[in-house]
């Protein structure tokens, strides 16, 4: 195992393999064509953790998978996000649903690489609110 994947591993960033798989093309296409969609999807994101300092990237995490999955997260802060992202997810009605499952498949990718989704951590959050005004 190389020194990175080491140390990777010691952190605990090395994310689900599930959610990682694919992650660098479907990153590169998205960034390309449906970079709107990111940047959506990650300012909701921040202006929640903003309103409520209890979010995490964990809550991030599980949001993110329910919402991709259709299915109601076990936490309801999670749930809470989940729905939020809803009435985004209708207020860009003009994308379409398989775009829409890429961006926040994307933005999940990016949380499992940034963040060892431990409680409390906020790895992922600290990172993009550096990028959003």
């Amino acid at each position: 195992m190389s020194h990175l994947g080491r140390l990777k591993r010691k952190l605990g960033l090395q994310g689900d393999k599930e959610v990682m798989r694919g992650s660098h093309k479907l990153l590169k296409r998205m960034r390309r064509d449906h970079l709107d969609v990111l940047q959506n999807i990650e300012f909701f994101l921040i202006k929640r953790y903003e309103e409520d300092g209890t979010i995490d990237d964990r809550l991030v995490s599980e949001a993110l998978k329910a919402a991709i999955d259709n299915v109601i997260p076990q936490d309801e802060r999670a749930a809470s996000i989940k729905g939020s992202l809803q009435g985004i997810r209708e207020i860009r009605s003009d994308v379409p649903d398989d775009i829409w499952r890429d961006g926040l498949r994307t933005i999940l990718q990016s949380v499992h690489r940034r963040s060892d989704l431990k409680p409390g951590s906020t790895y992922y959050l600290d990172f993009v609110s550096e990028f959003i005004p």
